[in-house]
């Protein structure tokens, strides 16, 4: 009978093809991030970074996000305040606009102040020009007075020939004259609970004014005056003005802000 094949013994099948009919190669371990590669293997190429774009939100910081958040919510507050102050100021009277009636006060006067003439109006019929002027200290003591000037003049010379006249150069000097004659009688007594502010509000205009125009240097004392003419009815004459001089005011550091 012919004998049987039978594998050799000893000798290990083979499991893959290699190099010159030897044994396959095992893969190793992959090498850990960031270390350097084994002699004579390639080096990995960078990974790809990606650009940020400052538009997106979602590439803001944490911190900038809520800095952000922050600043909007103080705005909303603020203005939220605002309006109620408004609300308070413009309402017909009210329990709650009696209760707050000086905050409220406070906070309208003098920069926020409601006309509502915009429905009734009430044109005017006298012309007011506000005028000037100052007492400098010189360096020895002494005390010079300057001229008038006329204030009001300067803010009409600012509004004729412009078709987009500010809004300061047509309302700030009036109002704040209007403010201050409500608050005043006719000799200068106080007779409103807001008349020492009209009087800051009105010297720190004026001040500012001259600011402007340079002429504020060594300045320690204004003085005010207001000329009014009454605008006459058609076909008569003239009115002749009527001048109203206010006292003089010691000027204070805070009036040069």
């Amino acid at each position: 009978m012919p004998a049987q094949d039978s594998p050799d013994i000893g000798v290990e099948p083979e499991t893959g093809s290699g190099s010159a009919g030897g044994p396959a190669a095992v893969p190793g371990p992959a090498p850990a991030p960031g270390s350097a590669p084994a002699p004579g293997t390639a080096p990995m190429p960078p990974a790809p970074v990606a650009a940020i774009d400052p538009e997106d939100p979602a590439a803001r910081s944490t911190r900038v996000q809520m800095a952000a958040a922050v600043v909007a919510m103080l705005m909303l507050v603020g203005v939220g305040f605002h309006l109620l102050f408004v609300t308070l100021h413009v309402a017909p009277p009210n329990q709650a606009s009696r209760k707050y009636a000086d905050a409220t006060d406070s906070w309208i006067y003098p920069l926020f102040e409601q006309n509502w003439r915009l429905f009734a109006p009430d044109p005017l019929n006298i012309n007011v020009r506000v005028n000037a002027r100052v007492q400098y200290k010189a360096a020895d003591g002494t005390r010079t007075e300057s001229a008038w000037f006329d204030l009001t003049g300067d803010d009409v010379d600012h509004i004729r020939g412009n078709p987009f006249p500010s809004k300061a150069d047509q309302n700030l000097l009036r109002r704040a004259w209007d403010f201050y004659n409500s608050h005043h009688a006719d000799d200068g007594t106080r007779t409103g609970g807001h008349a020492l502010l009209s009087e800051q509000y009105l010297r720190r205009i004026v001040i500012g004014r001259l600011q402007d125009a340079g002429r504020a240097d060594g300045i320690v004392a204004v003085q005010v005056r207001a000329v009014s003419t009454q605008i006459a009815p058609p076909g008569q004459g003239p009115i002749e003005p009527t001048v109203r001089e206010l006292v003089w005011w010691e000027a204070s550091p805070d009036d040069f802000r």
